[in-house]
């Protein structure tokens, strides 16, 4: 931040810096000019989408993706490795290295503004501090936005990744015109972030959409269930290759190859239409809370059509209009494009608050 001298800008410059990275609005000719000589690139009395960088991060409990953008979401640089297993500050190690990587590898004399990073637990909105996170260890119970923020020497924001997920649908995939619509992760786990009139719903302790816990599919009360919760318990990519081998499945040795198996599998299609019936189970209790006029499904096993098309039955069995359901349009770059929206939304607090 220091580069654009933004603490010494008027109050109108400021607000108009805001209002152009928010939503394109035109910057008015006196605050351009006060906003060029503070070094912010414009064009034609707008800001240039390559006036900077903004780093988006999504860390899982299995990988970790980063990409540099521009201001308006397109991907310049990006990278995947396995998220490291010491976890804690080995993580956040990890990201540093890897902003390191993007910047070198791109090589451009481009300003990085912001960090956006997402993580499979909750993060409470008022401390920042982590919970509900057992994939990635080390890190509950700390206050990463601080942290890094401090590690980063930028502003930053921190999310649950299903919550960046919805972000980047939001921004600039399928939710675009959705006011309100969810975004449901499937794959090793499940998980949702939800837009509601707009905004991120994050609950009071930013665990809105931890939907594993529905008590859907297997008992609640069970104590084997508490950790990972009842849904997911009954739908993680673990328990549906459970369930396929009870039924005397035969194929493969993982879920992909027996999407990908073009011999037809009665077991595996049994799995398959359970698996349906749970989603759609735990869709009609989403709908009935949040009444999303979209249902986003991600994730390795969330992006398949075949689950997709059966969910779709099974919701108009049990829903007299059941809202719109399509698969991710960002793919595997939801988190980190959304991650990257939530940078910008640091840099425009950073800003607001003088």
């Amino acid at each position: 931040m220091q580069d654009f001298h933004s603490e010494t800008l008027s109050g109108p410059a400021r607000a108009a810096l805001v209002g152009a990275l928010r939503s394109g609005a035109a910057i008015p000719d006196l605050q351009a000019q006060e906003l060029a000589a503070a070094g912010w690139r414009l064009t034609e009395g707008a800001l240039a989408a390559d006036a900077g960088l903004l780093f988006g991060v999504d860390v899982g409990g299995t990988k970790t993706q980063s990409v540099l953008t521009d201001l308006a979401g397109r991907v310049l640089a990006e990278t995947k490795e396995p998220t490291v297993s010491a976890g804690g500050d080995a993580v956040l190690g990890q990201i540093r290295a890897q902003r390191d990587r993007l910047l070198a590898e791109l090589g451009l004399p481009l300003p990085l503004l912001a960090a956006g990073i997402g993580l499979p637990g909750a993060v409470h909105p008022a401390t920042g501090v982590i919970h509900r996170m057992p994939n990635v260890a080390g890190l509950a119970g700390r206050d990463l936005r601080a942290l890094l923020a401090e590690d980063l020497g930028l502003p930053v924001a921190i999310e649950n990744d299903a919550n960046l997920a919805a972000l980047g649908e939001g921004w600039l995939g399928h939710g675009r015109g959705h006011e309100t619509f969810v975004f449901v992760a499937m794959g090793t786990g499940i998980g949702m972030g939800s837009l509601v009139n707009g905004a991120l719903l994050r609950g009071a302790q930013g665990a809105a959409g931890e939907i594993a816990a529905l008590p859907i599919g297997a008992d609640p009360f069970d104590p084997a269930t508490f950790a990972e919760g009842a849904l997911e318990t009954a739908i993680s990519s673990r328990a549906l290759l459970a369930d396929y081998l009870r039924r005397g499945g035969t194929g493969g040795g993982s879920l992909r190859e027996l999407f990908l198996a073009e011999a037809p599998d009665p077991a595996f299609e049994a799995t398959l239409e359970r698996l349906a019936i749970l989603l759609a189970q735990a869709l009609l209790a989403t709908v009935s809370v949040l009444d999303p006029s979209l249902v986003i499904l991600g994730g390795s096993i969330g992006s398949r059509p075949e689950v997709l098309e059966r969910t779709r039955h099974h919701l108009s069995r049990c829903l007299p209009e059941p809202p719109e359901c399509r698969i991710s349009s960002l793919g595997n770059r939801a988190g980190v494009i959304g991650a990257a929206r939530a940078a910008q939304g640091a840099l425009i607090d950073r800003l607001s608050a003088g």
